[in-house]
């Protein structure tokens, strides 16, 4: 992973993406005991404000010394609650990373979450900035509206790739897309 992923700020059109600050705790405490968030999400159980807090801290700070992964925090441009949050962490073969997202009950439905993937992705995938030749996206098959978000920024599910994760201690079949820096740079 390069330094750029690492210090990365991107703006959309109605979207801030940068690293959670202290002001966030609150929205990432409320938006990670959500029923919805929780199901999907492998978060501490049971979830408090010291998790929270470490997400902040500790999790998304650690990140950034580590090249390992990278946390944005989405914000409204205009300003607002936090919207959720995204993930691009390397994977074990070169030039390839996973992807991951939350995003808060209060922001869902409003398209945010596919705006702020769709330019990770892009950066993340362009040579002179992430350096990534191929993203990865794993969800398991109940959760549909991870796979439709995948889908709508280009993921590619027809390989029918198939792997476990471990979701609340318990290992579940998920399905792999993917999405190439060819696929993108077109």
């Amino acid at each position: 992973m390069t330094a750029q992923l690492l210090t990365a700020h991107l703006v959309t059109e109605r979207l801030v993406l940068d690293a959670p600050g202290e002001s966030d705790i609150p929205d990432v405490l409320e938006a990670c005991l959500d029923a919805e968030t929780q199901a999907w999400v492998p978060l501490p159980q049971p979830y408090t404000r010291a998790s929270a807090e470490f997400f902040v801290r500790s999790y998304c700070p650690h990140g950034l010394a580590s090249h390992r992964y990278r946390v944005w925090a989405i914000h409204p441009r205009e300003g607002g609650r936090l919207i959720g949050a995204l993930e691009v962490r390397s994977d074990d073969r070169p030039g390839s990373a996973s992807l991951g997202c939350w995003s808060a009950p209060w922001a869902r439905g409003q398209g945010y979450l596919s705006e702020a993937l769709r330019a990770v992705a892009a950066f993340a995938l362009d040579p002179a900035r992430g350096g990534f030749d191929q993203l990865n996206w794993e969800y398991v098959p109940e959760n549909a509206a991870s796979r439709r978000l995948a889908e709508a920024a280009g993921f590619d599910f027809s390989a029918r790739t198939r792997t476990l994760v471990e979701l609340h201690g318990r290992m579940r079949e998920a399905r792999v897309g993917t999405l190439r820096r060819d696929d993108v740079l077109r």
